[in-house]
């Protein structure tokens, strides 16, 4: 066995969150693995917490986190169960060729992670390789400047993390887990299905005075009100949820590829796709802005962040409309 063992990652589709993202990072060796995320997640959901006091409305994409995607061969192990030789069965799961996620481990003893040295935090992340000379892991997972990467830790750092949540009676699990090698085939009829069902949302659908969550295109109103309860002080501003655009905007990449790809298909030019550019570009505008908001409070940018979003979202709305009927007359044929 090598000393030294760093599996390879690729760019995600979704990355706002750790568990979205480790499911399309770990397709190297079969990069189809993307082709479900595009068929399957697109759905934008929330829940309705936050209109009584919780501090995040919880946005992601339905079905995007890693252990929902049913080509990815996971086997969990509890460390309650490994004593002394978790190092070792790191290694052995990252030497025949599995990622090893973990869960529960706090982020405060992991040097290099979000929260090192500045708060405790129950996290996961995701072990890509080691070097038992340097007795280091390349975990992937935010780092202490925010940024989405793979880094090297000491394998100490990571343990003493585990110890700690282990002290408080938590126990870090592990998975190994490896995308299958099954081809999966890019398939507009359930685009077709499921912008569908992505576009069958509206208020009236899912009521303010609802409860639980809510699907679909409704979810931009959704977070406009969301910053209307941050202009009001209603959910205050240290506690605001600094990802919430950062989802959208990930939403709407996605889905420009989504059109790019059923274009080329059926050949129906680019005027979709280059239209909905520029909904892409105006989603980033919307999450710097907010990133703005979130560096330095100014109460003045909500209004337009919110204008802009609704906007967004009656755009989208139009131009999606029309892309799946397009899509229709073309499956009917």
């Amino acid at each position: 066995m090598s000393n030294r063992i760093e599996l390879p990652l690729i760019d995600p589709l979704y990355s706002t969150y750790h568990n979205q993202g480790v499911s399309t990072a770990i397709g190297a060796n079969n990069p189809s693995i993307r082709n479900w995320d595009l068929n399957n997640n697109m759905n934008l959901t929330c829940n309705r917490k936050f209109l009584q006091g919780f501090t995040t409305p919880e946005i992601t994409i339905e079905g995007s986190p890693w252990f929902e995607n049913p080509y990815i061969e996971k086997m969990w192990i509890s460390t309650r169960f490994t004593k002394g030789y978790i190092n070792p069965i790191i290694k052995e799961m990252l030497n025949q060729g599995y990622y090893v996620l973990f869960i529960h481990v706090d982020d405060y003893y992991v040097e290099g992670k979000s929260c090192y040295k500045e708060r405790h935090l129950k996290h996961d992340g995701l072990i890509c390789g080691c070097d038992q000379d340097e007795k280091t892991y390349c975990i992937y997972a935010y780092d202490n400047n925010w940024i989405y990467r793979k880094f090297w830790t000491p394998q100490k750092a990571f343990n003493n993390g585990r110890i700690a949540m282990r002290k408080k009676g938590i126990y870090t699990n592990i998975c190994a887990i490896k995308v299958k090698e099954d081809e999966i085939e890019f398939e507009p009829v359930t685009v077709y299905n499921k912008l569908k069902e992505y576009l069958d949302s509206n208020i009236e659908k899912y009521p303010f005075e609802g409860e639980g969550n809510v699907f679909g295109i409704v979810v931009h109103e959704y977070m406009a009100e969301y910053l209307s309860k941050l202009q009001s002080g209603e959910i205050p501003y240290k506690k605001m949820d600094w990802r919430i655009f950062r989802v959208i905007w990930e939403h709407k990449k996605a889905m420009l590829e989504r059109i790019v790809l059923i274009e080329q298909i059926y050949k129906m030019g680019n005027g979709f796709s280059e239209e909905y550019k520029s909904l892409v570009k105006e989603a980033d505008t919307i999450r710097m802005l907010y990133a703005s908001y979130h560096l330095k409070l100014r109460d003045a940018i909500l209004p337009v962040i919110k204008k802009k979003l609704l906007t967004l979202m009656e755009c989208e709305r139009e131009l999606l409309t029309l892309f799946v009927e397009r899509l229709g007359k073309e499956l009917e044929k």
